[in-house]
């Protein structure tokens, strides 16, 4: 997914893509918040044992709750840096949702693609030490 908007990112330097593609273009944003809050939605349940009501502003206050530590249960699942750029696809996935494809627009659209690898990256870097923390978890209960 990432690859893809990288390419078209670059495909779309020269000529700016058609209403068609600009459709296929936010999918791929909303497919990636999407990814990264279904495992925020399964932290949530499995790890602080709370499920958000799907009332509006849930999918704000899940985000804002990965960024901080909960004490004695886990440390920030994300960083405060990581959660704002976050929200910005969050923001993005609820117009893409709510709005006629036609009112998308490349120039804000355009940003969240050239910034998705990054994002990406530092996603998987933080998920991946929340993940060291759970594998450290484990070994010190399997170990009492």
């Amino acid at each position: 997914m990432v690859d893809e908007a990288r390419e078209k990112v670059v495909y779309y330097t020269s000529q700016e893509p058609d209403r068609f593609a600009l459709r296929g273009l936010g999918s791929l944003l909303h497919d990636f918040y999407t990814i990264v809050e279904d495992i925020f939605e399964l932290i949530s349940r499995d790890i602080d044992g709370t499920r958000e009501t799907e009332d509006p502003g849930w999918h704000k206050r899940l985000l804002f709750r990965m960024s901080i530590a909960i004490p004695e249960v886990r440390p920030a699942v994300i960083s405060e840096e990581l959660k704002k750029k976050l929200e910005v696809y969050l923001r993005f996935r609820h117009v893409f949702r709510n709005v006629y494809g036609y009112l998308l627009e490349w120039e804000r659209m355009r940003p969240l693609l050239e910034d998705l690898e990054g994002t990406y990256r530092a996603f998987r870097e933080e998920i991946g030490s929340f993940g060291e923390f759970l594998r450290e978890l484990a070994q010190r209960l399997e170990e009492a």
